[in-house]
Formats: structure tokens, C-alpha cells, sequence
């Protein structure tokens, strides 16, 4: 392999940095040496079990910090784990998608080595290409969906959220399919993000690594009486650890809430996003042993942009009742430039463009109630939806004499309508939660030609959850649900004899334990589950824009989380965290009978360790991750081919280290310094990707971090 042009040097770390920070960084750390550090938040006496905070679903602009989640309720009923905002901000990962290796049965392939396209599956559930834009997990903001079109785009094309605006996550693994919309069988990802501060809080944080990649964030608000407000930007460049891998992503966010009476809030957020990224793409196997690095794609290009508004009116209208209206509306235009033929350097026949202009629209009127019923305590939620959708998918080739063809351009339309019921029943040590959700989805098609196609699907999908609290720690938990999800736009044929299409349809099941002690030196969650997935929707690899029906697929394993504060054991300031999980994914029937699904590792484990000094503030960790073997195509091809499309990705482990120091350095100024460096052993890995070639993993490499945060 060719020698990696990497720039470790202290000159290039602080390249991107100007001399005013770094003088107020310094002016800070030499306070920081005269002041004891500041207390830490009382903590529950010894014995006390210390407060959980129900996990909401949607918190657009929740003021206070305690409505964020801290850790999972331990009576809810089904496989969910909370990364809370103490570990989003020491992870020094690079994206969003790196932070959910904490979660058990998640599995991420790298693509572009940036926040752009994340590749994320959960629980094995892939596609025929493997985990490839995310298309199989339901991800959301605040509660909000982040898909370009939920029904009809449910990728990650375009993911409109970057890490830094990430202040805690929610990965809720089962038992979520009746709140929420389609796409859901493998779970669900609420994002969410920071609440507006009670005080006036100005926060910046400026990062860079060695493969000169840099951002800057700035996040300002306060409350002021009935009115609250939140500013959050994010801007990062850089060029990533391959050749072509140069990127520019803008992230922008202004939450407001305002209080019209103790009873009634209204609360609104505006959100923008842009990406421009050169895209490095695959590699043949001759060219990855060369140089892994290296990019023969040079033309390949992803811009895309996404406008957002949310709003949400909450009404306590009575003592136990309350009535939300949420809406939300966002435009996005994403589109691809990708050379043809594959690796053809800078010299490619055409170049393929792919404009998706989207729109979606939605409103929700839901109610929460609370009541009683033969000493048992019940909370009522129900609601309904409308969603629409407009989707464009257009397909140009440019060619190098300046000329331009239009070979496609379809449009679709969906109308959604759905309606939600669910009931969580406290009776004694039981919570019993059966649901059920009503979904009506239409779709409209048309072309340049005049085709068009229509389709149209009606489901009842019931669920039901259950846990039992066998100590004052202790639960069994148990839920049964199905899900759905219909044709999205790339599965809809449009041609004179159009190819029908089914839905997809699943049902997932669980058993799980949980275990939470109350001096925290033991908090463990065990699941086991099985996902019987049906009438799943491949393309053929033999016939363009041609769909298969694969049939069934079944996934099932089990999960393992475990988290310990070492200090009641005599080790203050340390505690350890792990992951692991193990899933068999196969078809089930068909052609590929008794084949394992693309994507899916047997065995992925994640763990760590962290120390913190609490009188001087500074903090180190460690972190790894193993991930399995897996096959890449549905016929588990073993051995690479010469074009590094099929073939086993081999199994990897990747370890990473973390220090730094976070103390005030006055009574309204914290300063907070990290370093990080990533995959400390220099692991060699890659993936490799149906139609597009090997994908290197990221090497070694260092990064650091200095922020400063003002409270007024």
C-alpha cells in the first residue's frame, strides 16, 4: 500500500483555528489552574433510588434539561437504551452514525467518512445491498422524521442532521410501532436535540483532525419570562482520509417556545441543511491493494439541501388531560453525480445525474390522558395523522461535449392518513400497553410518457407490551407488534405493463430483562427477539428497475447491554459500559433459501471505559469496537471478485482513546478541552458494496476539541 498522506502536526491541527480562540482557550486554562473545580449536580443519597424522567417522543424545544433522558424507565416494556448527553459529548465521534455502535444490534458501514449519507441498520434488517443510506431504520429529530419522504424516500439521501447539534439519543429497539409511522421494524432513532436553556447560555466548540477536517459551533439562548429561544449553526469542512473526499456541510436551527398561559405553549423550530461533498466511491480490488485511499471517480459528486419547520401547540386542558397539535413541513433536493463506466478515473463516458426534489407535510392532533379503573392507574394516547408527499425522480446524462439527455422523470404522490390508540395500564407491579394503529396509504405515478400507476393500501397493525417489576430493580418485559411499510417511489414501475408491487410486512417479538441498582454499580438489559419480515422488496440483480419479490426473511439474536459506576466499589471517578449482540439473518424461502441477508455481521460487540477526576476536571476514556464477518450479495458470494462487489467483509477491531478537561474558569465561564484519537491500532478494514466496489474503513488518526460555554 501506498504511504497515507496524512498531516499529524501541530501546525496542521491548529491550521483552522484563529489566534482568538486559541488565546482565549489559553487565558481559560490558566484560570482553570487557580479555581477549584465546580461542584457536581447532588446526586440521590445512598440507598434513595435517583429519579427517572419519562422519555418523550417528541421534545421540539423542551426548556427543561430533565425532559431529556437520562436512562431508561425501568418498567418500560420493551428493548430501548438511552446514549445520554454526558456520552454524545466525550464520544469525540466523527458523525451520528459512529455514536450508535453504543447501542446494541447496531451495525454501520462507512461511506463517506463524514456526517453526508449515513449507512445504518439495526437487528440485520438490510436490503440486497446491505445497510446501504439507512433505508431500513425509521430515524427522527425531536420526534420529527428526518427521511426526505417517510412513505416514499425512506433513505438517509441527505441526512439534514449533523453530530454536533446531537445532544442525547433514544434508540428504542422494539415496542414503538404504534406512535409511530412506517418503516419501523427494526426500531426506531429519535435524535434529540438541545433543550432552549432556562438561562441566557452562549456555547462554541471548535474541532479538527488530522485529515484536515474542521468545524465550528455556536449555540446561544435563553428564557426570558413566557418566551424561550434556542440558536444553534453548525459549519464543518475538510477532506476526509481519502483522495475526493472533500465535503462542506452547514447546519442551522432556531427553536422559540412561548407560553401563552400556565396551561397553553406553543413551540416552534426552523431548521437548514446543506451538503456539497465529493464522494470518494468504491474500489476494485487491484486498486484497493494499491492504495486505499485513492479515488477513480473523480466526477462523483452529493449536494443536497433540506428547508424544515416544525410546530407544536401544547394545551393542558384539564388536570389529567392534554391536547398537542403537531405539524411539520420540509422541502429537500438531493441529487447525485456519478460517472459511468465504474473506476473510470477523469474520464468517464457520461455522467449520471439524479435530481429528487421532495416535499412533506403533515399535521397530527393527539391526546394524552390519564384515568383510573379499579385501583389500576391507565394513560390514554391517541391521535391521528395526514401526511402528504410529492416526490420527483429524474435521471439526466451529461456528457464531456457540454450535451445533456433526459432519460427519466417521474413524479408520485402520497397520501397518507393514519390513526394511533394506545393504553399503558399500572396495576400493582403489571404494566400492560396493548395498541393499535390504523395506516390508509394512496399513491399516484405518472410520467413524461403519460403512464401512470396507482395503488392504494389499507392496514390494521395491533401490538401489545408488557412488564412485570419482579423487585424494586428488576423487570421482565414482553411485546409483540407488526409494522408495515408500502412500495417507496423506487419501487413503483412505470411502463405500459407496470410490475405490481406488494407491501412489506413484518412481526416482531421480544423477552427481555432488565436490571438497574441503585448506587448505579449494575445496570443491565437483556433481549431476545425474532423478526419475521414478508414479501420483501429486492431488485433484481440481472434486470434493471426490475423488483423481486424475496419473500420472507427471518432475523432473530439477542441483545446485551451493561453499564457500571465503579465508585460504590471503591473506585471513584471510573466506570465501564458494553454492548454486545449476536443475530442470524436468512432467507426464508424462494431462491436464496437458508441464505444469510447482505449486511448482516453474526456478532457485533461495542465497549468502554471512563475515568474522571472530579477536583480537577480532567476526564479520560477508551472505547472499541468488534464487528463480524458478512456476506455482501444474497448468493454469499465468499471470495472478492475483481471488482470488489461481492464477497465477505471480514471481521475488524477498532479501538479508540479519549482525554481532556472540562472545569470552570469563573463563575459564568466552563471550558471544556479533548483529544481524540481513533482507531489507535491502525486496523485495516472495508466493506464491500453491491455495484460500487470496496469502501475503506478510516484509519488512525487524531482530533481535538476546545469549547467554551457562557451563563449569563
Amino acid at each position: 500500500m501506498n504511504e497515507r498522506t496524512l498531516d499529524p502536526t501541530p501546525e496542521s491541527i491548529s491550521h483552522r483555528v484563529s489566534a482568538r480562540v486559541v488565546a482565549c482557550a489559553l487565558l481559560a486554562a490558566a484560570g482553570a489552574a487557580q479555581e477549584p473545580a465546580a461542584p457536581k449536580p447532588a446526586t440521590a443519597p445512598q440507598g434513595e433510588t435517583p429519579p427517572t424522567y419519562t422519555i418523550p417522543d417528541v421534545v421540539i424545544t423542551e426548556r427543561d434539561s430533565s425532559a431529556v433522558p437520562t436512562v431508561t424507565p425501568i418498567t418500560n416494556t420493551a428493548a430501548r437504551d438511552v446514549i445520554p448527553p454526558r456520552e454524545v459529548l466525550e464520544a469525540g465521534t466523527r458523525n451520528v452514525q459512529e455514536i450508535l455502535r453504543r447501542s446494541p444490534g447496531v451495525h454501520i458501514s462507512e461511506e463517506t467518512g463524514s456526517d453526508s449519507l449515513p449507512n445504518i441498520a439495526i437487528r440485520g434488517v438490510t436490503g440486497n445491498d446491505g445497510i446501504f443510506r439507512s433505508v431500513n431504520v425509521a430515524m427522527f429529530a425531536d420526534g420529527i422524521p428526518l427521511a426526505g419522504g417517510p412513505y416514499g424516500a425512506p433513505g438517509a439521501s441527505g441526512f439534514p442532521l449533523l453530530m454536533e447539534r446531537v445532544y442525547a439519543i433514544d434508540v428504542q429497539r422494539g415496542g414503538a410501532a404504534t406512535q409511530y409511522g412506517p418503516n419501523n421494524v427494526s426500531g426506531i432513532v429519535n435524535f434529540l436535540t438541545r433543550p432552549i436553556p432556562d438561562r441566557p447560555t452562549l456555547e462554541t466548540r471548535f474541532s479538527y483532525d488530522t485529515f484536515r477536517d474542521a468545524s465550528a459551533y455556536v449555540a446561544t439562548g435563553g428564557t426570558y419570562d413566557a418566551f424561550g429561544y434556542l440558536f444553534e449553526g453548525v459549519y464543518k469542512d475538510g477532506e476526509t482520509y481519502r483522495d475526493h473526499g472533500d465535503h462542506t456541510l452547514q447546519n442551522y436551527s432556531l427553536k422559540t417556545s412561548y407560553a401563552f398561559s400556565d396551561t397553553v405553549r406553543a413551540l416552534l423550530q426552523l431548521e437548514s441543511f446543506d451538503d456539497d461533498s465529493d464522494l470518494s466511491d468504491g474500489l476494485s480490488l487491484a486498486q484497493y491493494q494499491s492504495n486505499p485511499w485513492q479515488s477513480t471517480s473523480l466526477q462523483n459528486r452529493f449536494v443536497a439541501s433540506q428547508r424544515r419547520v416544525n410546530l407544536k401547540l401544547e394545551a393542558q386542558v384539564a388536570t389529567r388531560t392534554r391536547l398537542d397539535l403537531i405539524t411539520y413541513y420540509y422541502e429537500t433536493e438531493r441529487t447525485f453525480f456519478l460517472g459511468t463506466p465504474l473506476f473510470y478515473v477523469d474520464s468517464p463516458t457520461y455522467v449520471q445525474t439524479t435530481p429528487r426534489p421532495m416535499s412533506v407535510w403533515a399535521v397530527q392532533p393527539q391526546i394524552a390522558h390519564e384515568w383510573e379503573l379499579g385501583g389500576a392507574r391507565s394513560t390514554l394516547l391517541a391521535g391521528v395523522r395526514y401526511e402528504h408527499e410529492d416526490l420527483t425522480r429524474q435521471v439526466d446524462r451529461d456528457f464531456p461535449d457540454g450535451s445533456q439527455t433526459l432519460i427519466s422523470k417521474d413524479e408520485y404522490a402520497y397520501q397518507a392518513g393514519s390513526a394511533f390508540v394506545q393504553n399503558e395500564i399500572v396495576a400493582g407491579d403489571w404494566t400492560l400497553t396493548p395498541g393499535l394503529r390504523f395506516e390508509r396509504v394512496d399513491i399516484e405515478a405518472d410520467n413524461l410518457a403519460g403512464l401512470d400507476v396507482g395503488r392504494g393500501f389499507t392496514e390494521v397493525l395491533p401490538a401489545l407490551s408488557a412488564s412485570y417489576l419482579a423487585g424494586p430493580n428488576w423487570s421482565i418485559y414482553s411485546n409483540v407488534q407488526s409494522s408495515f411499510q408500502p412500495p417507496a417511489a423506487n419501487q413503483i414501475e412505470l411502463s405500459t405493463d407496470p410490475q405490481t408491487v406488494d407491501a412489506q410486512y413484518a412481526w416482531m417479538y421480544e423477552v427481555g430483562t432488565r436490571v438497574q441498582r441503585d448506587d448505579g454499580l449494575l445496570a443491565a438489559d437483556l433481549t431476545v427477539y425474532q423478526i419475521d419480515y414478508s414479501d420483501r422488496l429486492e431488485p433484481d440483480p440481472d434486470q434493471f428497475d426490475v423488483l423481486l419479490n424475496s419473500g420472507r426473511s427471518r432475523h432473530r439474536g439477542v441483545e446485551l447491554a451493561l453499564d457500571s459506576d465503579l465508585t460504590e466499589a471503591g473506585l471513584d471517578g471510573f466506570s465501564l459500559w458494553s454492548a454486545a449482540a449476536y443475530n442470524e439473518s436468512e432467507y426464508r424461502n424462494g431462491d436464496f433459501e437458508g441464505n444469510e441477508t447482505p449486511g448482516s455481521p453474526h456478532v457485533l460487540l461495542a465497549w468502554g471505559a471512563r475515568w474522571q477526576d472530579e477536583r480537577s476536571g480532567l476526564f479520560a476514556s477508551v472505547d472499541g469496537l468488534y464487528t463480524g464477518d458478512s456476506y455482501s450479495d444474497r448468493e454469499n458470494t465468499t471470495d472478492i471478485n475483481a471488482n470488489g462487489t461481492r464477497g465477505v467483509r471480514p471481521s475488524s477491531i477498532v479501538w479508540n482513546a479519549h482525554a481532556g478537561i472540562e472545569r470552570d474558569v469563573s463563575a459564568d465561564c466552563r471550558l471544556r478541552f479533548q483529544v481524540d484519537a481513533r482507531n489507535v491500532f491502525d486496523q485495516d478494514y472495508f466493506d464491500v458494496r453491491s455495484a460500487r466496489g470496496l469502501y475503506p474503513g478510516a484509519p488512525f488518526g487524531l482530533g481535538a476539541t476546545i469549547g467554551l460555554t457562557y451563563g449569563f
